[in-house]
């Protein structure tokens, strides 16, 4: 039994707004494989669709319960191939598909996971923002309430540009904080619905940005990176 082929656990990327971005490789192995995790079985079927593919589709989100992994990894040591993918983005960054991955990494290393690299929003914005060099802090999304205060402060020990993913309705909240425990002087950029119809990108210290936020369309999902100045 312990000698039977074990499948093979996909991680592929899919397009965060433009579903040109998806990439080849990609979708050779969203053909090839038995069967498509997602986040969202809506979302996912969207894509599918759109490159007339069909497979099963089976949803594993944030809150799955312990059952729903296992069920995963079942099917991956009976010998099936499973592609995981987020409703955009690439999975397992600030993603649900963490836990998973991990699961299998600990408890059965012989279940290869592969990656299928494509769109990464960090990526995408620290590209065109002009505020990175060669390193940066990945703080993914914040606390709404609890560790907020920590972890801004946290944030001001650090001399390396910051990428925070944000929802535009907290962004002037985000901003504001900022403001607070980092300095007025600090440069931030923004990237909004990064690849999709009305993508926006713009920055500057973080006072100006604030003055100008109203002029800005605040909606969708956003990258912000912040670098503080260091004296």
């Amino acid at each position: 039994m312990d000698n039977e082929k074990k499948g093979t656990l996909y991680i592929v990327a899919t397009p965060i707004g433009n579903l040109s971005d998806m990439t080849l490789r990609g979708l050779e192995i969203l053909k090839s494989v038995d069967l498509i995790a997602c986040e969202d079985t809506r979302n996912t079927g969207v894509l599918l669709k759109h490159f007339e593919i069909s497979k099963p589709l089976v949803s594993y989100f944030q809150h799955s319960k312990i059952g729903k992994i296992e069920q995963l990894i079942q099917e991956l040591k009976s010998g099936k191939d499973i592609a995981l993918v987020s409703d955009a983005g690439t999975p397992g960054i600030s993603d649900p598909g963490e836990y998973l991955i991990s699961q299998i990494r600990d408890q059965f290393p012989e279940i290869n996971v592969i990656p299928i690299p494509g769109v990464s929003a960090v990526v995408a914005a620290a590209s065109v923002s002009g505020l990175i060099d060669k390193e940066y802090y990945f703080a993914g999304f914040l606390p709404k309430k609890k560790g907020r205060q920590t972890k801004f402060k946290s944030f001001s020990t650090l001399d390396c540009p910051i990428v925070i993913y944000e929802n535009a309705l907290r962004l002037e909240r985000t901003l504001k904080d900022v403001q607070t425990y980092l300095g007025e002087d600090t440069e931030v950029f923004i990237a909004r619905e990064i690849t999709k119809m009305f993508e926006e990108y713009w920055g500057g210290s973080v006072s100006i940005v604030l003055e100008n936020l109203k002029k800005h369309t605040l909606k969708g999902e956003i990258v912000l990176i912040v670098k503080r100045l260091v004296k």
